[in-house]
């Protein structure tokens, strides 16, 4: 992203704007003269996260105390433009007694001056300048040491205290009360050099459509019309909140949640998965964002070779790290953007990682990996015990792991993990891939077969035929009783015969007595004791099961089966998501989130319920390529983030189109289904879905191919389209001169 625009950046302040190259910070302070009391509105009942647009123009909250309601919406333009805007939505007092405080103040300490006559207030910091304008001028500027001192001063002196009202000073205050500004609007300036960001950033952003003006208080719920444009517009409101500074690190990322990073983690947290997942769904729209959350994880990772599984402010844990999905993101980064030097930056480190697992947690002689916790490593809390081990698996207290004995000399769980292992494979195909992209021969080759004989050992030591579920095993050969969605992982890796596939959709996840239900996929069956308990892994609905199930349902052809699970994915988002909320996890019986204590009500990778519903219209994978299948519903989804630019997928009547934010169309056509192994350019190809109607037609309106090979057919166009015949298998078109 532009750094040099204003952005929400403190974790503890989300209605606080700072721009970072000035140091200028803008905090917004309410206080209630009903209760004596202010709010700088950190994290929690005082704040409700809105709508952030997908291009970043504009961020909406609603603010609250002691009854009194404001929405609260911040402008960004470019070169440090910014524009406040509240509105009362209702009074808890008398609007006198309820004061706005506009502060202002600079992390350098910069002098500013206040002009009463105009009631503007400016000041340099470094090579910026500031100038602030109010619609109304203020009826009161006072000057304090910091924040913290004007709190003090506004609950023991109360409002009509002037002893700080002044024209200069180093932290200014702007005070409105709602009886002379139930409404308001403040221009912020800024002049100075413009800023330039990394070398290695990519100013590749979608930017944005015009959309109409709306209250932080309208709080659009999934299910209406649009319903994919609008899961893809909470998966950005959500990444964008939780989007933060790193200030011990000086480093941007996308916290867990604003709730977790300074009160539990010391300023920063780096939980490993929970930051790569981060990654993939801000590279629904940008590189820059998904590439700081990337090298926030790149950035911890040990001489050993493994990405540690937690790195905070307050500690380190290096002696576990968490199952393997690092390869996943950067592929699906490399696919979206096109851009080759993401395989370039991370392809040596993931090696590394993937033979730490083979180094450091394979099970005895069973071929397989298992959980563990490295004796040698660091001295993280918990290392050497079995939660360091459950730690690892990222579903610390699931029943999958009360049977398994501990083994301390080597620090493993002794069980082979489904899930771990399902990963790791998947893991080594993605990097098998990478090589052969990077031109390293010998090492895709090397991969290939050990994923192939590792694969094959899921396959047969890891089936239950008697229960017809794949699941965890211990050495000598007993299966782990309880069962969690992980028993399904093993599809994302491509294994599975038909029969087995079967056996595990229709035995397990459709069954009610498994997986089945209105919401999918508790955390373990629902005819296990554990499932009860409704305590975090321990029954709840958790978004990265159902990710990695819908894409193991995509990878072996359950098209029914993925979609229905995305639907069920959606409509539990929906119901936090109507109060602003998305959860942690989920009451598997009625999607509440507050039902019990161990949940977080804003946690990122919560999108990823929503996300699946975007994956049902657009989506890049490593065995499918760019994937789309226009919705039926009329509308659009975009803007996201293509190989060839930002792109919207429009829908008619009669026809669909992707089309360029810039107005370009780049294809057209009428055909249903879920086209894949989508390619642009000079010569277009793509392999096309089974063909069921007499009249479909597809268009490259930005080629100059005049002929397609369709199989083993040559097909001319005809007024600048190719008419694709009716019946067969899904074939392949590929343009030609």
């Amino acid at each position: 992203m532009n750094r040099e625009r204003w952005w929400s950046w403190n974790a503890d302040r989300p209605a606080e704007m700072r721009h970072l190259p000035s140091g200028f910070i803008i905090t917004p302070v309410l206080y209630a003269a009903s209760e004596n009391r202010t709010t700088h509105l950190p994290p929690g009942e005082n704040v409700v996260f809105g709508h952030r647009p997908i291009g970043d123009r504009e961020i909406r909250l609603g603010v609250s105390l002691a009854g009194t309601r404001l929405a609260w919406r911040y402008g960004m333009g470019e070169a440090g433009r910014l524009t406040l805007d509240w509105r009362t939505e209702a009074f808890g007092e008398w609007g006198l007694r309820f004061w706005v405080v506009v502060c202002v103040h600079a992390e350098q300490g910069a002098s500013l001056a206040y002009d009463p006559e105009s009631g503007v207030l400016s000041g340099p910091s470094g090579k910026h300048t500031i100038h602030i304008q109010p619609a109304k001028a203020p009826l009161l500027a006072t000057f304090h040491d910091d924040l913290a001192a004007l709190e003090a001063e506004l609950e023991d002196r109360g409002y009509f205290y002037l002893g700080s009202r002044g024209v200069k000073g180093r932290f200014a205050a702007l005070r409105f009360n709602l009886e002379e500004a139930p409404e308001m609007h403040v221009e912020i300036t800024l002049a100075g050099p413009e800023a330039k960001g990394p070398l290695d950033r990519a100013p590749e952003a979608p930017g944005t459509e015009p959309s109409k003006p709306s209250k932080p208080s309208e709080l659009g719920e999934l299910g209406e019309p649009g319903e994919t444009q609008s899961a893809l517009e909470a998966l950005h409101d959500v990444v964008s909140w939780n989007h933060v500074y790193d200030f011990v690190n000086e480093r941007p990322y996308t916290a867990l949640s604003r709730f977790w990073n300074s009160r539990k983690f010391g300023g920063f947290g780096v939980w490993l998965d929970d930051v790569l997942y981060n990654a993939w769904l801000w590279s629904h729209f940008e590189s820059g964002r998904a590439l700081d959350n990337l090298d926030a994880v790149f950035a911890g990772q040990t001489e050993a070779g493994n990405f540690p599984c937690l790195v905070t402010g307050n500690d380190a844990w290096l002696d576990r790290s968490q199952p393997p999905v690092a390869s996943f993101v950067v592929w699906s980064l490399y696919a979206r953007s096109g851009r080759r030097d993401v395989l370039e930056r991370y392809y040596g480190g993931l090696l590394r990682n993937f033979e730490w697992w083979w180094k450091r947690r394979r099970l005895a002689d069973t071929g397989l990996l298992a959980f563990g916790t490295s004796p040698e490593a660091g001295d993280g809390l918990y290392k050497g015990t079995k939660l360091a081990a459950k730690n690892e698996s990222t579903m610390d207290n699931s029943p999958l792991h009360d049977p398994v004995p501990f083994d301390k000399e080597s620090g493993l769980l002794l069980a082979a993990d489904v899930g771990l292992n399902s990963l790791v494979a998947l893991d080594g195909e993605i990097l098998a891939a990478m090589a052969a992209e990077l031109g390293f021969a010998g090492e895709q080759e090397m991969l290939r077969v050990r994923v192939e004989a590792h694969k094959e050992r899921i396959a047969t030591w890891l089936w239950d035929a008697e229960r017809q579920v794949f699941a965890n095993r211990m050495p000598d050969g007993r299966f782990v009783a309880p069962i969690a969605p992980t028993s399904l992982f093993p599809l994302v890796a491509g294994i599975g015969s038909d029969e087995q596939v079967s056996a595990l959709v229709d035995g397990y996840l459709v069954a009610g007595d498994k997986f089945g239900g209105d919401f999918g996929l508790p955390s373990v069956t629902r005819d296990d004791p554990a499932y009860g308990d409704n305590v975090y892994w321990r029954g709840r609905v958790w978004a990265p099961l159902n990710f990695w199930v819908y894409q193991g349902l995509r990878r072996c052809g359950r098209s029914a089966a993925a979609g229905r699970l995305a639907e069920q994915s959606r409509r539990l988002f929906g119901i936090g998501w109507a109060e602003r909320e998305c959860g942690e996890n989920y009451n598997a019986e009625t999607g509440a989130i507050h039902d019990q204590p161990d949940t977080d009500g804003f946690y990122s990778w919560g999108a990823l319920l929503p996300a699946l519903s975007v994956a049902e219209g657009m989506d890049f994978t490593p065995w499918a390529g760019w994937t789309l299948a226009p919705q039926r519903e009329n509308g659009s989804l975009g803007p996201f983030l293509t190989p060839v630019g930002p792109c919207f997928l429009r829908t008619g009547d009669h026809s669909w189109r992707l089309q360029h934010k810039d107005g370009r169309v780049l294809l057209e056509s009428n055909i249903d289904g879920r086209l894949t192994d989508l390619c642009l350019g000079s010569k277009p190809s793509v392999l096309l879905p089974r063909v069921n109607s007499a009249d479909a037609w597809i268009s490259f309106p930005e080629s100059a191919a005049t002929r397609c090979r369709l199989g083993g057919s040559v097909l001319d166009a005809r007024a600048g389209r190719f008419e694709i015949p009716a019946g067969g298998d899904p074939v392949r078109l590929e343009t030609e001169g």
